[in-house]
C-alpha cells in the first residue's frame, strides 16, 4: 500500500503544473509497476475530480482490504484523499467510511491504560497537521475522530502519562491564524475537560492560546470553557484558593500585563468569578480586580 500512497502524493502535486503530466506520468507508470491499473485509475479520477463519489467509496473500500486489514499507509492514504477532496460535493458513504476506518485504526490496539499508543498518537498529530497546512483548518470529520477516540481511550495520548506535547503542538498549528472558532474551542474542552479537576499543564494551555488571541476573532464559547477551566483548578475547596495557585494566577496575570498594560477580556470575567464565588479573596488578586474590573 505504500505504493498507492506515494503514488497519489506524487500525482496530487502535479496538479498544479499539469504541462508536466504527460512525461511524469509515464515515468510514474513505470516507478510503481506493481500497482494495478485499476487503483492507478482510481486515484487519478479522485485528483482530476477532487471528490468521492458512493461507488468509488466502495472502490476504496475494497482496495485498502485488498492486502487484509488496514494498516499505517492504508490510513495516509485517507488521510491523503480527505484533504484532496475536503470541502467538495462528495458522496456522505465517504466521510462514514473515513471516519470508521480512522476511528477503528486509532483505538483498536490501545493498551490497559486505554491510552492511544505513542506511535498512533505521533502520526494523528502529523496527519492533523497536515490538512491544517493543507485547508486551513481541523475538518468536521477530523473533529469527530478526535472525539471518538476520547470516548473510546479516554485520552488522546499516552505520552509517559502526562506529557502534552500533542496538545500544545496540535494547537500551536491550530492557532497560527491567531483566532478561535467553536471546532477548536470544542476540541480544546473534549481534550481538557476529561480531567477533574483540569491539570495545571492543561491551564496553562489555555492561558497561553488566550494571549495569543488577544483582540483576534474568537467564539463566544471560548470565554466560558476559558473561565469554568480555571475555576475548577483554582477552587480546590468550596470558596477557597489555596496561596499556591493564587501566586500562579498572580504571574498569569503579572505576564499579560507586562505585555499588554491590561488584562484580557477573559480574564477579567475570571477575576470576577472568582472574586463571587471565594470567601476570602487573596489580596493580591484583589488588586487587579480594583485596578482593571471597577
Amino acid at each position: 500500500m505504500i505504493s498507492a500512497y506515494n503514488y497519489f502524493r506524487r500525482l496530487r502535486d502535479l496538479k498544479n503544473h499539469p504541462e508536466e503530466i504527460p512525461s511524469v506520468k509515464q515515468e510514474l507508470y513505470e516507478i510503481f509497476h506493481e500497482l494495478p491499473v485499476g487503483s492507478k485509475n482510481l486515484i487519478e479520477t479522485i485528483i482530476e475530480d477532487e471528490k468521492v463519489d458512493a461507488a468509488e467509496t466502495d472502490q476504496i473500500k475494497g482496495f485498502i482490504y485488498r492486502e487484509g486489514h488496514p494498516g499505517g499507509y492504508e490510513i495516509r492514504l485517507l488521510f491523503e484523499i480527505h484533504d484532496h477532496v475536503y470541502g467538495h460535493n462528495n458522496d456522505p458513504s465517504w466521510e462514514k467510511f473515513f471516519l470508521d476506518e480512522t476511528t477503528e485504526y486509532f483505538t483498536e490496539n490501545s493498551n490497559v491504560k486505554r491510552k492511544l499508543p505513542f506511535a498512533k498518537a505521533a502520526m494523528l498529530y502529523d496527519q492533523i497537521k497536515k490538512t491544517i497546512k493543507r485547508i486551513g483548518m481541523v475538518s468536521e470529520v477530523e473533529m469527530a475522530l478526535l472525539k471518538k477516540i476520547i470516548e473510546i481511550t479516554g485520552d488522546l495520548i499516552y505520552m509517559n502519562g502526562t506529557d502534552k506535547r500533542f496538545l500544545s503542538g496540535l494547537f500551536e498549528e491550530v492557532l497560527r491564524d491567531e483566532k478561535i472558532d467553536f471546532n477548536e474551542v470544542e476540541m480544546l474542552k473534549e481534550m481538557i475537560c476529561q480531567n477533574s479537576p483540569p491539570l495545571e499543564e492543561d491551564i496553562d494551555l489555555l492561558f497561553d492560546i488566550n494571549l495569543a488571541i488577544i483582540d483576534k476573532p474568537r467564539d463566544d464559547f471560548w470565554q466560558v470553557l476559558f473561565v469554568e477551566s480555571v475555576l475548577l483548578y483554582m477552587i480546590n475547596k468550596p470558596s477557597e484558593i489555596n496561596n499556591k495557585k493564587t501566586d500562579w494566577l498572580e504571574r498569569k496575570f503579572h505576564r499579560t500585563t507586562e505585555k499588554h498594560q491590561r488584562l484580557t477580556p477573559e480574564e477579567i470575567e475570571l477575576i470576577n468569578a472568582l472574586k463571587q464565588q471565594t470567601n476570602e479573596f487573596p489580596p493580591v488578586l484583589n488588586a487587579y480586580w480594583t485596578e482593571y474590573c471597577q
